[in-house]
């Protein structure tokens, strides 16, 4: 049980960390946006980030697994299958060797955690992908319009030039416009398939441009430069932390490497400290003291502002 519920912790705290990332670029990318961009039009109605992302908890469930099922690309039940059947193999492994308590929890736990750490994944993987493409497709959309192109006509050029998912979804976009749909419904259903604060504020701008006009060109060349510098301070702020989130895991992984080893060097040790009520007590203060030293090296990490 001491393993289970070091688990379940570690995964709680993940959930934590990313979240307040999230919420932390949200947060930088609004506050300079608000400053620099869009600082005349905040009276109306063309900047509401809430009418782009409101959801039920139904829609978000949807929109999260059909964004999973492309991210597995072709097969994906199959893969999923795989997957669920080869974390079944290891929580056997886990319970025969670690655990030995109640097969079907410890099979249910392992399953849940592993398909959270694979979902973390893909949505990591995908991020980056977007990270990558979309400072491309911000400077080919502002090439376009400055060569008189008009803003649909100048998403369909992005989407028909860029390659990657960005691509794609700007193509549809352009694709979506020309054919007459509203840009609301446009840009919200994009944004459902990157539910990111970058993409969110450029659909901002694109629908502030549509509402009431003005130089886009500059507008749009103020974001990239936005989106840029929120990257740059992430960056930096991964940079000043390095050292401490390095220490930290190392710490973090070596009572895990001791008992894994335990286990073949001196087996009756490792019967001692995992399966004795005495022994258990070691176990107890270890798992205690490493959570507590963790959590207070993520608490100070999380604060540190560039």
């Amino acid at each position: 049980m001491a393993w289970l519920s070091l688990l379940l912790g570690g995964v709680l705290l993940l959930f934590l960390a990313r979240g307040e990332k999230k919420k932390s670029a949200a947060h930088l990318l609004e506050r300079q946006t608000k400053v620099k961009v869009v600082a005349s039009m905040e009276q109306g109605n063309a900047v509401n980030l809430n009418s782009l992302s409101d959801e039920t908890f139904l829609q978000k469930l949807s929109r999260e697994f059909t964004n999973t099922r492309r991210q597995l690309g072709s097969g994906a039940l199959i893969k999923l299958a795989a997957v669920v059947f080869l974390l079944g193999i290891l929580s056997i492994y886990i319970n025969k060797n670690f655990v030995r308590g109640d097969s079907w929890i410890v099979l249910a736990i392992v399953e849940l955690v592993g398909l959270y750490f694979g979902y973390q994944w893909l949505q990591k993987r995908e991020k980056a992908a977007f990270d990558t493409e979309f400072p491309d497709a911000l400077n080919m959309l502002t090439s376009a319009i400055s060569s008189g192109e008009s803003l649909m006509h100048a998403i369909l050029y992005v989407g028909k030039t860029l390659d990657g998912e960005v691509g794609k979804e700007f193509k549809i976009m352009g694709e979506r416009l020309q054919m007459g749909e509203s840009p609301d419904s446009v840009f919200r259903k994009s944004c459902k398939r990157f539910p990111y604060s970058a993409f969110h504020f450029f659909v901002i701008t694109m629908r502030a441009n549509m509402q009431r006009g003005g130089q886009l060109k500059e507008v749009m060349t103020r974001l990239n430069r936005l989106m840029f510098d929120a990257r740059a301070v992430e960056k930096k702020k991964y940079a000043l932390t390095s050292e401490a989130r390095t220490s930290a895991k190392i710490v973090a992984a070596i009572p895990f490497i001791f008992l894994f080893m335990l286990q073949f060097l001196s087996p009756d040790n490792y019967e001692y400290v995992m399966f004795e009520p005495k022994g258990r007590v070691i176990l107890y203060y270890v798992l205690v003291s490493e959570f507590i030293g963790i959590a207070i090296v993520w608490k100070l990490m999380k604060g540190v502002e560039a």
